[in-house]
């Protein structure tokens, strides 16, 4: 066995005009082999259905259904590995350079999840009237015998070892993807997957926006800490219009949960479960060539995120997991929107859609709420901008010369928060008759004013 000792990994300038791709360069230490210097890793475009290039590196796929492209690694020519050493090398190099953030290879059968949706389903033996509004969302796992008895009498022909099998099915299920458990939603009360999926996006939501369970989604921490203050105001909004029970953890601080978007970031997974009751991980993968003598650290250089290869993150899949969809694809799915859907998506679309779908946003909401903008693209949409909404965005962030050729364009007869955010001395004095702020909202926006402005400003406010 080759004793790797230490691998630094060495950032790369991303280059159109190289035919490959380099996202990083490995050296590789030994305490048993001669050291590696300059092992290339790389992304290119599939072209063939050979596992290897024409160079004879061995190609690896984010994700077996989709090969458009594929990561490498290319060695020095000196460097006497047999080719099975080499596959295993530039698997630990990719898998050690990417394993953080989305980057994370996937092909070998061992790492496969074990849980198996469709084989756990067939062996379920499914009452004839049964319905998956029978068992009620809050139902986890581990059901307690009376939540099993109340089940059963209200549904007879249910068994108690149905009710266990199907909820621990129901379980692992929604611990997938989205896009992995969405075949099977037919079998799941949507309730359920609102209150126990962890990966649900406010885009998916959105597109489901008939099924959602505001109810039950309140209480799912982990997607109520990625949403923005528009969807939330649209919770809030229908827990009351449907006169609902509002979370506990909220109701007296509704406005804070709202703007607030660290509220429930704490909250990282739902755990229905003791994990040691349920192992899912991904098996390690044996090594038969090569042993690490770092134990179970990472090495310096593969602690940050791989961006810019295309199957592999930022041009195929968001953060969340989802394959980014093509115009022509989005298209369909935008065209199927209500209104209220529109309105809401107008909310989280990315600057690309916003342009695309002009004509046809809410650009009130996209102004209020959006995070996504910036002052290029408001510079750019000029005639489309609802300046009194824009003035309530918490996220966007302005030139102090953007404000001040738009200035008049906001509505003056209350706090502007944009304008509070960005407040300067120059602005201040320019436009004090304006511009409505005392020492308690400026002390609001402390950490976007920043601590000298804050003082200078207090000073003047206080004259």
């Amino acid at each position: 066995m080759l004793k790797i000792k230490n691998i630094e990994f060495i950032k790369t300038v991303y280059d159109e005009s190289l035919s490959h791709n380099i996202f990083s360069i490995a050296n590789i230490q030994f305490s048993n082999y001669p050291p590696i210097n300059g092992a290339l890793l790389y992304w290119k475009k599939n072209t063939s259905r050979s596992d290897f290039t024409p160079e004879g590196d061995f190609k690896f796929f984010y994700d077996m259904s989709n090969i458009t492209y594929y990561a490498s690694v290319k060695f020095p020519k000196n460097i006497k590995l047999t080719r099975d050493q080499r596959q295993e090398l530039a698997y630990i190099l990719l898998d050690e350079r990417g394993s953080i953030g989305t980057y994370s290879l996937k092909t070998h059968p061992n790492r496969r999840r074990k849980f198996k949706p469709q084989k756990a389903l067939e062996k379920l033996d499914f009452p004839e009237d049964f319905n998956v509004k029978s068992i009620p969302s809050y139902v986890g796992p581990i059901i307690d015998e009376i939540d099993v008895n109340q089940i059963i009498e209200a549904n007879p022909s249910m068994s108690k070892k149905f009710i266990h099998d199907y909820c621990f099915w129901r379980y692992n299920l929604v611990k997938l993807h989205p896009t992995e458990f969405e075949k099977y939603l037919e079998y799941v009360d949507f309730s359920y997957v609102c209150y126990a999926c962890d990966q649900l996006t406010e885009n998916y939501l959105i597109e489901h926006l008939d099924l959602v369970d505001v109810s039950s989604l309140q209480y799912n921490y982990p997607v109520l800490s990625r949403l923005s203050a528009s969807f939330k105001y649209y919770l809030v909004n229908e827990l009351k219009h449907q006169k609902l029970k509002i979370n506990d953890h909220f109701e007296q601080e509704i406005e804070l949960f709202i703007e607030d978007e660290t509220y429930f970031s704490e909250y990282s997974t739902i755990h229905l479960l003791d994990e040691d009751e349920l192992e899912e991980e991904e098996e390690k993968l044996d090594y038969q060539f090569f042993v690490f003598e770092r134990g179970q650290f990472k090495w310096p250089g593969s602690e940050h995120m791989v961006k810019g290869i295309p199957s592999l993150a930022s041009q195929i899949y968001d953060d969340m997991g989802f394959k980014k969809r093509s115009n022509k694809e989005m298209d369909i799915v935008f065209n199927q929107y209500t209104e209220k859907q529109i309105q809401l998506i107008s909310a989280v679309l990315e600057p690309h859609w916003l342009h695309r779908y002009r004509d046809q946003i809410d650009w009130q909401n996209v102004c209020q709420y959006n995070e996504h903008l910036t002052e290029e693209f408001l510079t750019a949409h000029i005639p489309y901008i609802e300046f009194e909404a824009l003035g309530h965005n918490l996220w966007c962030e302005l030139s102090e010369g953007f404000i001040k050729k738009y200035v008049k364009h906001f509505n003056h007869t209350q706090p502007v928060p944009i304008i509070i955010r960005h407040l300067t001395e120059e602005l201040y004095l320019n436009y004090k008759d304006m511009i409505k702020v005392n020492s308690d909202l400026l002390f609001q926006y402390y950490d976007a004013v920043g601590n000298d402005e804050y003082e200078r400003l207090q000073d003047l406010l206080s004259e």
